[in-house]
């Protein structure tokens, strides 16, 4: 095994003397998670060992590149044949051992983070080549719009800054009486509620943009081209934050329609409110965690993120159950009854429709 590798590694760097390094095709799109039932597409999720099918034909004179900053082992058709932290496998000297279709399999002891695996190609370097920069109008994207957030929510603040804090109090999400939010219900379709609401719109919008450019393989309703540019991803981002606040006011005015249904006619605001304040702080907590890791170069799955965002949405979900059955002399049936139409019901066409 160390001769295999080491022949494979030499070589290729005797190779590339002079010569440039050239991705011909990256294989992450391909990669896919060992289970226990079968092999699934790889979206994102921590995980130690990922598979992906190798296809030899056409890939004459190209190399097979796997790269991480960690040890990995690499595995052929289950049989254990290098490992390393850089691997250059040259397809010619592949169709001799092995058929021209076959499975790699890599394994890393810590979850697989930064693992790359491409096919390359050796060309000569030529001195007029001018390659294009790199296109970073995501990022110019994602500065613009948490900029602009940012002033958005300061304005909301100074406006009334008692809703705001209230819609971030965690410890009003877990009080099963409170006297003042009977007041909010009241007005909750204020021209400063819907202000509130919008922009609950765009940071949820902004949060699938983000989880679905850096989970491939996942939310491919939102899939943006890789080069397109910042303009498109505001238009993207504004049109999904329109959406989003659409479906917020059909639950509200859903809601209504099913108080008055069930002649509980102060229930709808209240519910309404604590809904999008567990929104509020499921979104706050997305941000908190991802401004987090980027300042301190820490890894972070947002799919996953998303995940533990419908979880919370889950929570207060049952969390609202017991508050409205604490506020009034509900039936607990007749209260379930209402909650599955317009909480659960919802709820679980959401998170279908996400994670999915």
């Amino acid at each position: 095994m160390i001769v295999f590798s080491l022949a494979f590694v030499v070589t290729s760097f005797l190779s590339a003397k002079e010569k440039e390094l050239r991705v011909v095709e990256d294989l992450k799109p391909t990669w896919q998670t060992v289970s226990a039932s079968k092999p699934e597409k790889y979206s994102g999720e921590p995980t130690q060992i990922v598979r992906l099918p190798i296809n030899l034909t056409g890939k004459q004179g190209c190399w097979l590149r796997v790269h991480s900053e960690e040890t990995f082992f690499l595995f052929i058709n289950t049989a254990l044949v290098a490992q390393g932290k850089q691997l250059l496998l040259r397809a010619d000297s592949l169709r001799k051992l092995y058929p021209e279709k076959f499975y790699l399999s890599i394994y890393q002891k810590k979850n697989i983070g930064n693992l790359t695996t491409q096919w390359v190609s050796f060309s000569v370097v030529d001195r007029f080549y001018n390659p294009p920069r790199p296109a970073n109008s995501f990022s110019n994207f994602i500065l613009t719009a948490s900029l602009l957030l940012l002033i958005f929510f300061v304005a909301l603040f100074r406006t009334n800054p008692q809703l705001a804090l209230d819609y971030l109090n965690v410890t009003k999400l877990f009080s099963l009486r409170d006297r003042y939010e009977s007041q909010i219900t009241l007005r909750i379709a204020s021209s400063v509620n819907l202000l509130f609401y919008f922009f609950g719109s765009l940071l949820a919008s902004l949060a699938l943009l983000v989880a679905s450019h850096f989970a491939e393989g996942a939310l491919l309703f939102l899939s943006i081209s890789v080069e397109a540019s910042a303009g498109v991803y505001v238009a993207q981002w504004a049109l999904m934050a329109l959406a989003i606040f659409g479906v917020l006011m059909f639950k509200l005015g859903f809601a209504a329609a099913m108080a008055l249904l069930f002649s509980w006619k102060e229930v709808a605001g209240f519910q309404f409110f604590n809904f999008v304040r567990v929104l509020m702080l499921s979104l706050a907590f997305i941000a908190v965690v991802s401004v987090f890791c980027f300042s301190f170069g820490i890894g972070v799955s947002y799919f996953n993120l998303l995940k533990t965002a419908c979880a919370l949405l889950v929570l207060g979900t049952g969390l609202l159950y017991f508050k409205l059955l604490a506020r009034a002399r509900f039936s607990p049936f007749h209260l379930f009854s209402y909650l599955c139409a317009t909480e659960i019901f919802p709820l679980v066409i959401l998170i279908k429709v996400l994670l999915f």
